[in-house]
């Protein structure tokens, strides 16, 4: 008996420190069903009043009904982490942060934000719960939409077509998600960024590119880049120049390694230098004492990169095109990287498994796998006044061997002109007239026609064409080449082969009617071949030695996205830039920022 009873008596002294907090933790329970009453209470009172939000009462009902009028970005007494992450996100925001006082008046969400850290009563806490939802859900609607005035931007792309003939397409891809239900996920996880990141862009290397835009700014706040003078003669290899200081130290600045101060490994290299005061050449006595006026080696080598790196000719040469650039605004970069991080929330967020990326900016085009690069080439794209349309869709079939129907635009421009000039011109050319756009329709012999009927403006309208259907046949003298890999749009662009190889060695390759002409489109063809079973490259290979049209349909569809991007970071990390040759970055930085440089 007494030992049962010094067991329970031991037992009961163990234990009490839990009987105890069983005890509290019933007090806890019940004053926090308490609160959780009041915060119900409070938050339906408001939801009755009209409010100063963004968000309409309306939806602000949704989120809540939906949530079981629970708050989302507080808890009985304070205010959750995923509060002050949404916030910092925000302001942390490189696309938004010039406007963002405009956007989402910051400076009182800090003001509300300590005020309710003071005095966090059921009131406070609930009118601050409201406002974080409004802010949420006008981000989710900025990332998933993109920032931009679209109907403005438009309308300038229309004046454009109005006043120089020139037709820019643009199309823009949403982030279709239910913002209200990736809140309730988040707050599931208390993570914001499982929402955020559902309908920010995804472009590879985004995030890269809007911290560099951080660096850029403390650069900028610290004095900016160093000017490098202006030249009258080009920099060469070899050569001492007094300008060699401050152009190694510029390239530093812009994280260029192997710059090196160090001439004693060069002694092999011309022994000049050039006069400071009078700009001739003289003979270097001691090369030691000015190496670092040496245009050196390294010099020479990071001087190709970042002319490659900026879409300049690399020759390692510097001339006052490589001068121009290396002297460019801190804040114009930072410009012209913040449009472009905004270009990519109009991108489709799934880019694909296997897809393929034309930079139009960049002539060139580039495919992945599992976002790895497998293949690059160069492009020739739409001219000025013929730009390539900017969309995204699905390669589904390959054709060896194409017919090319010629737009009615080009007949009318530059068909007819020839004929005119030249009435053997369509034999000449191999392009036969049809009765309608297939190849296989009846061909009308139009010899001895009077073709400058067709540009008799008393008998043409400005917007008419004639009504017969030219077709180039299969060949070498066809622009379309051997090969053309359709993705069927309204736009009427492809990727294909063409003849004129010599355009691929231009810096700018600007020159089609907007279709995209491959430097090598069998490189092309052999990648798509490693998972396409139709495909059988031999046999391709004798078939573009003949005329016979073959169309390949594919299994698997390539997503294609056409893109214009004026910066962007590469595979290695490299911040890349890029001219406009479009001219659109000055038209969306206006619209966007509502002035022409902020």
């Amino acid at each position: 008996m007494h030992k049962v009873f010094i067991l329970f008596f031991t037992f009961v002294l163990i234990n009490a420190d839990e009987i105890v907090d069983t005890n509290l933790v019933k007090v806890d329970f019940e004053e926090r069903i308490k609160t959780e009453n009041i915060q119900k209470v409070t938050l339906k009172k408001l939801l009755k009043q009209k409010n100063q939000l963004f968000l309409s009462n309306y939806l602000l009902k949704k989120y809540y009904k939906n949530h079981n009028y629970k708050p989302f970005f507080i808890s009985q007494f304070s205010i959750k982490p995923m509060a002050y992450t949404l916030i910092n996100e925000i302001k942390n925001d490189q696309v938004l942060k010039p406007q963002l006082e405009l956007y989402f008046d910051i400076k009182n969400i800090d003001k509300q934000l300590n005020e309710t850290e003071s005095n966090p009563s059921s009131e406070n806490l609930i009118k601050l719960d409201n406002k974080l939802i409004s802010i949420y859900h006008k981000y989710m609607l900025l990332l998933s939409r993109g920032a931009i005035d679209w109907e403005r931007f438009q309308e300038e792309l229309e004046k454009i077509k109005q006043e120089e003939e020139i037709i820019y397409y643009w199309e823009k891809y949403f982030a279709r998600k239910n913002i209200r239900r990736l809140l309730y996920e988040a707050v599931k996880f208390d993570d914001i960024n499982i929402a955020i990141s559902k309908v920010n862009y995804t472009f590879p290397q985004a995030k890269v590119l809007a911290n560099r835009i951080i660096q850029l700014e403390e650069l900028l706040e610290n004095g900016g880049y160093t000017k490098v003078p202006n030249l009258k003669r080009t920099l060469k290899k070899g050569n001492y120049y007094p300008e060699i200081t401050l152009l190694k130290k510029r390239l530093q600045e812009d994280n260029y390694i192997n710059i090196n101060f160090d001439c004693k490994n060069d002694e092999n290299l011309e022994v000049i230098k050039i006069d400071k005061n009078t700009s001739t050449t003289i003979l270097n006595p001691n090369p030691e004492n000015d190496c670092e006026e040496l245009f050196d080696e390294a010099l020479y080598l990071n001087i190709k990169k970042f002319q490659k790196h900026n879409g300049l000719v690399a020759d390692g040469i510097v001339g006052k095109n490589t001068i121009s650039v290396l002297n460019k605004p801190i804040q114009k970069q930072i410009n012209t990287m913040r449009i472009n991080l905004e270009r990519m929330r109009w991108m489709p967020r799934d880019l694909g498994k296997k897809y393929i990326i034309v930079n139009i900016a960049d002539f060139t085009m580039k495919m992945y796998s599992n976002n790895e690069k497998i293949l690059e080439m160069e492009v020739v794209v739409g001219d000025k006044k013929h730009p390539t349309p900017i969309f995204s869709h699905k390669m589904s079939e390959i054709i060896l061997n194409p017919y090319w129907r010629i737009p009615q635009s080009i007949v009318q421009k530059e068909i007819i002109p020839n004929l005119v000039q030249n009435p053997n011109y369509l034999q000449e050319e191999d392009i036969n007239i049809h009765e309608n756009w297939d190849h296989d329709s009846t061909i009308y012999d139009m010899n001895g026609i009077d073709w400058s009927i067709f540009l008799d403006n008393d008998i043409m309208a400005d917007d008419e064409y004639a009504p017969m259907r030219f077709i180039q046949i299969p060949g070498d003298k066809n622009p379309l080449g051997r090969i053309k890999f359709l993705f069927p749009n309204k736009y009427s662009v492809y990727l294909h082969d063409t003849p004129y190889k010599y355009l691929f060695s231009e810096t700018n390759r600007a020159f089609s009617h907007g279709c995209i002409r491959l430097s090598k489109p069998k490189e092309l063809l052999k990648v798509i071949a490693q998972e396409e079973t139709k495909i059988d490259l031999d046999k391709s290979e004798e078939i573009l030695k003949e005329k016979n049209r073959v169309d390949i349909e594919l299994d698997t569809k390539i997503p294609v996205h056409v893109v214009y991007l004026t910066s962007w970071v590469d595979e290695n990390g490299i911040i890349q830039f890029r001219d406009d040759i479009y001219n659109l970055d000055k038209i969306q930085e206006k619209i966007l920022y509502n002035q022409e440089s902020y």
